[in-house]
């Protein structure tokens, strides 16, 4: 069974212009694309990957939306700029779930999140404007054939980011489990001490955070961290969570408790304009982002449910080797 997704097809007749040219179709594994340039996507082939990524951050406790883009590219021959946008359109509605989760606990630094949003605000169209440049940027010859820029641009940026991610997370395996020598201990208070350090610098103007019990610290920092993370958000269409969490409670000197509550906070009301800019540019398709929604939240649950019983030791191996066979198969789709 398969669906046809409007918005990916207009791009696929876009990017690639000579599929209107053929005379047959251009199928591969779970897609097919019409002479007409209709792309058509097997609906249990997305299924399946909204269910295994929803599982996989359900059950490892680290958000895994980084795997659902280039999953997209890879088993619907999604192009990115759809991948991306429709991906950052399904966050919002986790996001929503997740806040109103964290909400009840009452660890929300409203302040500090709407300060971030100003700075991320920025990142985001600066990110969303890049993706536009590639889509409008034509062609190049690779190894023999035409390759759209965007293509070749953002496999690229993707394998270098789940490289990055795949090595963090197999350091601190071996850091947590003592692999590779026992982790370090930092006596009690130590976490915020380099955010406190940086609190010192004098740059106007200065502001105090009650709930995250920071007196007084320099808007700027506050702008920065969201321009950072709000880039990552509108270019690749992550949650940026991997740069703010560190960045709030090493940089800003936030109690972990309550960065955790504060980046889901900004990361709803991020996604909602991320959403609202890329589906503007035409980069989101409804009935994939309906379909990664239902099947990321389905699976996010059973993750939750299964995580006592599935993570260890062996089972972060196995999510550190999907990563890099992710960066493997993207590779040598670039050769094909």
């Amino acid at each position: 069974m398969t669906i046809t997704l409007p918005t990916a097809s207009y791009w696929v007749k876009y990017l690639h212009p000579e599929i209107v040219r053929l005379a047959k179709p251009a199928a591969g594994w779970f897609y097919t694309i019409s002479p007409a340039g209709e792309l058509s996507v097997s609906l249990p082939a997305l299924i399946i990957l909204g269910l295994a990524v929803g599982l996989l951050s359900g059950s490892f406790g680290v958000g895994s939306g980084f795997l659902m883009t280039p999953f997209l590219n890879l088993v619907g021959n999604i192009p990115y700029n759809v991948a991306i946008g429709s991906d950052l359109t399904h966050m919002v509605g986790s996001s929503v779930l997740a806040h109103l989760r964290q909400r009840a606990l009452g660890y929300v630094d409203y302040k500090l999140g709407l300060l971030l949003f100003l700075g991320s605000v920025v990142g985001v169209e600066i990110g969303a404007q890049l993706l536009q440049l590639l889509k409008y940027a034509g062609d190049i010859p690779f190894l023999g054939n035409r390759l759209d820029w965007l293509q070749l641009v953002m496999t690229i940026t993707y394998a270098l980011l789940l490289g990055w991610i795949g090595i963090m997370i197999y350091r601190e395996t071996r850091a947590a489990h003592g692999l590779g020598g026992a982790a370090p201990t930092a006596p009690e208070g130590a976490v915020a001490l380099p955010g406190s350090r940086l609190q010192t610098i004098n740059l106007p103007p200065r502001l105090s955070l009650p709930v995250s019990g920071i007196e007084s610290i320099s808007l700027w920092l506050i702008l920065g961290v969201g321009l950072a993370s709000g880039l990552l958000t509108g270019f690749l269409g992550v949650s940026g969570a991997f740069i703010r969490m560190p960045a709030l409670i090493y940089v800003l000197g936030v109690p972990t408790v309550v960065s955790l509550g504060t980046n889901l906070f900004e990361l709803l009301i991020l996604a909602l304009y991320g959403a609202l800019t890329h589906s503007l540019k035409g980069n989101v398709d409804l009935l994939l982002v309906m379909i990664l929604l239902i099947t990321t939240t389905v699976g996010n649950q059973l993750g939750a449910a299964l995580q006592r019983k599935i993570v260890g030791p062996r089972s972060l191996q196995v999510y550190i080797l999907i990563i890099f066979l992710t960066i493997l198969i993207m590779i040598l789709k670039l050769g094909l």
